[in-house]
Formats: C-alpha cells, structure tokens, sequence
C-alpha cells in the first residue's frame, strides 16, 4: 500500500493540521521523518493515502502551516523506499 508523508518542521505544527481533518475511519498518523529523507533536526509528518492528500495540503494552506516537503511511501523488495513528490 501507498502512503504519502507531507512534512512539518516539528510535532505542534504536524498535530494542529491533524486535529482540522475530519474524521471518516481513514488512517492519517504522525510520524517521525525518516533519517533517509530527513535534511537535518527533528521533523515530522503527516502519514495519508493519496485520497487524503489533497485535503491534508488545503489545510495546512488554510492554517498558514508551511508543508516543508511531501514524499510517496512505497515497498520495493520488502524495504520501504521514499520518491520526492513535493
């Protein structure tokens, strides 16, 4: 399964876009960034499907919380790997 990470430079802001999005039973969490597409210091994101991502980026345009990056989560070969979205 596919799931995208939108970027916050830190927990606080990464929760306050969490606590706008409506809640239908979709998975989004807050996650660590990993170290592999970390660029320095501690970040967080936001963990969607592609269903979801359009909103979560509404969001955190409408809160003025500025999304420092976004990237696909996919599986290859059992490891998770990261593509550059955003």
């Amino acid at each position: 399964m596919e799931y995208y990470l939108v970027i916050y430079s830190s927990v606080t802001l990464a929760t306050r876009v969490k606590k706008y999005m409506p809640y239908d039973g979709d998975y989004i969490g807050i996650v660590h960034t990993p170290k592999s597409i970390s660029k320095g210091g501690c970040s967080y994101a936001l963990r969607c499907r592609k269903n979801k991502l359009s909103l979560v980026k509404k969001v955190s345009q409408d809160l003025g919380i500025k999304i420092k990056a976004i990237y696909l989560e996919t599986i290859q070969n059992g490891n998770k790997a990261y593509y550059f979205v955003q």
